[in-house]
Parts: C-alpha cells; sequence; structure tokens
C-alpha cells in the first residue's frame, strides 16, 4: 500500500499524542500537562512493537524513570539522568515481539517533585 509509511507515522504521532495517559498529582512546583519533561513514543509493525521515551524538558532538571514493557515477553527498565532545559532527545528505547494484546507502563518522578504514569497499549487487561 502506498501509505504505509504515512500510516506507521500517523499511528507514531497519535501514541505520543494520545496514548501517553498521565496521571498523578503535580507537585509543589508543577507544571501544566504540557509542560512535563517526557513523552512516550510509540510504534507498531509486523508483530513487534517500538516504545521510546523522549524527554523535552521545559526547565533543566534531574528526573527518575522506571519502563515496563509487556507483549510476548516482560521487559523493565529504570534510569535516572539529567534533561537540558529546551532540548529533545531520547533517554530510553524498548522492543518486543508481540501476539496479541501489550503494555507499556512508565513512572516518572522529575525533580520539580511532579510524578506520573505513562502508558501505551492494552494496560486495563493486564
Amino acid at each position: 500500500m502506498s501509505h504505509g509509511h504515512t500510516n506507521k507515522r500517523s499511528q507514531w504521532l497519535a501514541a505520543i499524542a494520545a496514548g501517553a495517559v498521565m496521571s498523578g498529582p503535580a507537585g509543589a512546583h508543577g507544571a501544566q500537562d504540557g509542560e512535563r519533561a517526557v513523552s512516550l513514543g510509540v510504534e507498531e509493525m509486523d508483530g513487534r512493537v517500538a516504545i521510546e521515551l523522549i524527554a523535552h524538558s521545559p526547565v533543566a532538571q534531574a528526573l527518575e524513570y522506571e519502563i515496563e514493557l509487556i507483549g510476548a515477553s516482560r521487559s523493565r527498565h529504570k534510569g535516572a539522568t539529567s534533561v537540558a532545559a529546551g532540548e529533545r532527545h531520547v533517554l530510553s528505547t524498548m522492543k518486543t515481539n508481540v501476539s496479541g494484546t501489550w503494555c507499556a507502563l512508565v513512572s516518572v518522578n522529575e525533580e520539580s517533585g511532579q510524578s506520573y504514569t505513562l502508558s501505551a497499549g492494552d494496560c486495563e487487561s493486564d
């Protein structure tokens, strides 16, 4: 199909915009939803899913994160890093095979005190 690349990119962008379900209270100096330091990018194709944790903090700060990706297997990754203000970069990439449902969960704790969870996929059934 001639629009395959467009559809894949659309899925990726839709996952970043809508698939990153965010919850949790903002800290005392917490930012608005649009000012959170990280987002989750997702790409699905040919029985595989790839997720990227993308930093785009409006302020320079330290943060900690924990990613769990559940598909044909379960993978976890923890990290702590400092991010520069206004710079976009990928903090982590994870891939897995899927044969049905999958779920990605990311817990984020920002230096500002703001904590939230990003999710994508079918996390309700897990």
